[in-house]
């Protein structure tokens, strides 16, 4: 649905035409939340990053569109030789095991091949620093690149499959704004409930069948 053709969707309920602006600000804002609240495969990408320049050097920078990891981190060296995924940690635990990253001297750290990361500052943290420049990582991501929602938007995001969970949060911001607390309470319980069964529906559509069982007669 284009910008003007959602915004006619949202006033067949809401009824008031006086209310434009707030209408697409809030349209904006409620795709934003959705894209949060959970990993719409819409908006999933991986990406093949060939690392390191530099022995010495542990950081790589997420790409410009990067919104949150997905799982952990694959590493192939030039050969595709495989090895464990790499383990997220946080950045308080990633300062404890790898102190030594800092030494003004590379010969003086301890490089090996990487078994950890943590997310920091836009950035990956390696660790152990890699110990060879040929090591290439795979990462899931979703990504969060926002263009505000106008009359003319060509294609407003989550409307080919699910424009009535969208137009729910739009109201329930709507009358949010215009203090009608009841009316907005009403829609954001639809907005939530919709919000659940995407993801669920996401969730199976990814998920393995390890845990299916099945029972005989």
């Amino acid at each position: 649905m284009t910008g003007q053709e959602f915004r006619d969707y949202v006033v067949r309920k809401f009824k008031r035409t006086d209310k434009d602006t707030e209408l697409y600000e809030a349209t904006t804002d409620v795709i934003a939340d959705m894209r949060i609240q959970f990993n719409a495969e819409d908006y999933k990408e991986e990406a093949y990053i060939t690392g390191i320049s530099t022995l010495g050097d542990y950081k790589i920078a997420l790409p410009s569109d990067f919104g949150r990891i997905i799982g952990n981190i694959s590493i192939v060296d030039s050969d595709n030789t495989e090895y464990p995924s790499l383990e997220k940690i946080s950045k308080e635990r990633y300062d404890e095991l790898y102190t030594d990253r800092l030494f003004d001297d590379e010969s003086d750290m301890n490089k090996d091949v990487p078994k950890h990361f943590c997310i920091y500052a836009k950035q990956i943290f390696l660790g152990p620093v890699p110990d060879a420049v040929t090591y290439k990582y795979q990462i899931n991501y979703t990504t969060e690149a926002y263009t505000a929602i106008v009359v003319g938007t060509t294609s407003v995001p989550f409307t080919d499959k699910n424009r009535n969970v969208l137009r729910s949060g739009v109201l329930a911001e709507l009358y949010d704004g215009m203090e009608e607390f009841e009316e907005s309470q009403y829609w954001r319980g639809q907005y939530l409930q919709g919000l659940d069964k995407l993801a669920n529906n996401d969730n199976m559509n990814i998920s393995d069948n390890d845990s299916v069982m099945y029972s005989g007669f």
